[in-house]
């Protein structure tokens, strides 16, 4: 089951709010939703319009839906805490950069995982993993965790109840591109170079582009997309917590 998730605290001074990308789920930042909840933050794990249900619904799904409905999340809770700390995964990232450009006043720092500036989602490593999903036994770590992080079906008819979606994936990039120029909020951002639909590049992108902000950035090695290794997994927690102690 994919729903939005809130760990609340009585302390309403800090939030942190999870974005998941394209096909995800909150589900993929359990994890980090209770690592940052047992330190004394509330938590909120998002899911975005078109996801969490069938293909139909998700051909429905637009940038400016997704936008939407992260800077209304972002617009309530601005009324309740101090601080809004914002976690991206994918293109959970892209929205959260624009909606730390639109409520800067609010938001205190962003965490990007994977942020997708540049992409492949045809090459040797991404083939390799899809049939690494195909063929290993459900519960493999890897797997499992592809599992979890989806909340839109494959089947039925996601070829072309896809392409509305995937075109306005690449207008977001491109939107959010020009964008980043805008951002004066610390950035933390995570890439791994075995990511097989997020090249490593992206980073360049970044740093290039964020002129007004700092930019602390960690390489991972060994993780994939949305499969991440207990060490590096590890790694991405204490990095995270670092970050939100410093509201």
């Amino acid at each position: 089951m994919h729903s939005a998730k809130f760990l609340e605290h009585s302390d309403k001074t800090n939030i942190v709010v999870f974005i998941h990308g394209y096909m995800g789920s909150p589900r993929q930042f359990d994890r980090l939703a209770e690592v940052a909840y047992n330190e004394g933050y509330s938590a909120l794990s998002l899911l975005l319009p078109g996801h969490g249900s069938g293909t139909k619904e998700f051909s429905k799904a637009t940038m400016a839906k997704w936008q939407e409905h992260v800077n209304i999340e972002v617009e309530r809770f601005s009324k309740k805490y101090q601080h809004i700390f914002l976690v991206g995964h994918s293109m959970g990232c892209l929205l959260a950069i624009n909606a730390a450009v639109e409520y800067g006043e609010h938001v205190c720092g962003l965490f990007l995982i994977a942020c997708p500036f540049k992409v492949s989602y045809i090459n040797m490593a991404a083939i390799r993993v899809r049939l690494q999903q195909l063929f290993y036994q459900k519960t493999h770590p890897m797997k499992a965790a592809y599992h979890k992080g989806r909340s839109v079906p494959l089947f039925p008819n996601l070829l072309w109840r896809n392409i509305k979606p995937a075109n306005e994936l690449m207008k977001l990039t491109s939107f959010t591109k020009k964008n980043l120029h805008n951002v004066k909020e610390p950035i933390t951002a995570i890439y791994s170079l075995a990511d097989e639909v997020v090249s490593i590049k992206s980073l360049e992108i970044l740093k290039s582009r964020a002129t007004q902000t700092s930019v602390k950035s960690i390489v991972l090695t060994d993780s994939l997309h949305a499969y991440y290794t207990e060490n590096e997994q590890a790694l991405i927690e204490k990095t995270l917590l670092e970050c939100i102690e410093k509201i």
